[in-house]
């Protein structure tokens, strides 16, 4: 029983799409009849979509292809330097610290410089006074043959003892030191010989460039030639 209803169920639903089919080829005839001016007008249509379309992409290809405006770059802040710092009256840091090192160096040449003093004078004195202490030391003494006609570096109080200790040392020394004292010697002659002779221009040409020594050297060179002239 179940089988035949089923069969007659089949054949009703073929019979109903046959006649749909049919249906449908009818319409579609008399649409092609028609329908024929319709089709035309939607292709046309279409071909218009079509170019519109190939036109947009046209310009957005342009307006991709412009070039983009640049981004305007922030201006830095002018950076404060010397020039700059100089021209308002103000020193620049950078400079500030120059100095300052500057000053810190020049200082401690300074402190480095008086104590190398006081050491060559206190070993000069230890000479005279303390000599089971006294060691000699090469260095001191050719600090004091160098600064020999300086009366800053080597006052007068110390220079009595400064001819002890030259006309007892032995070496080369006292030669070196009677040669620059004969230096200073001619050096003075020869400005005197010099403004003596004031008659003609070739003597006051030859006069303006000889150096007439410093009086203090002058007396310190004759003090070493009387002391170490053997």
């Amino acid at each position: 029983m179940g089988g035949k209803k089923k069969r007659s169920k089949t054949m009703q639903n073929t019979a109903e799409n046959v006649e749909v089919d049919n249906i449908t080829e009818q319409h579609t005839e008399n649409h092609d009849d028609n329908g024929s001016q319709e089709n035309q007008d939607d292709t046309e249509l279409l071909d218009k979509k079509v170019t519109k379309r190939a036109h947009a992409d046209d310009g957005s290809d342009s307006d991709s292809e412009k070039p983009k405006k640049a981004k305007k770059k922030k201006k830095k802040p002018p950076v404060a330097t010397e020039e700059t710092s100089n021209k308002k009256g103000k020193k620049s840091i950078r400079q500030m610290k120059k100095e300052k090192y500057a000053q810190r160096q020049a200082d401690a040449q300074a402190v480095a410089k008086d104590q190398l003093k006081s050491q060559c004078l206190n070993y000069l004195t230890q000479w005279k006074h303390d000599k089971q202490n006294w060691k000699f030391m090469k260095a001191k003494q050719v600090w004091l043959y160098k600064n020999k006609f300086s009366t800053q570096l080597v006052p007068e109080a110390n220079w009595p003892v400064f001819l002890e200790y030259f006309e007892s040392a032995t070496g080369n020394i006292k030669k070196m030191l009677l040669d620059d004292a004969h230096k200073i010697i001619k050096q003075m002659d020869e400005w005197t010989e010099s403004h003596q002779n004031e008659d003609t221009e070739d003597k006051e040409d030859e006069a303006s460039s000889v150096t007439k020594p410093d009086e203090n050297i002058y007396n310190r060179a004759r003090s070493l030639i009387q002391c170490l002239q053997e």
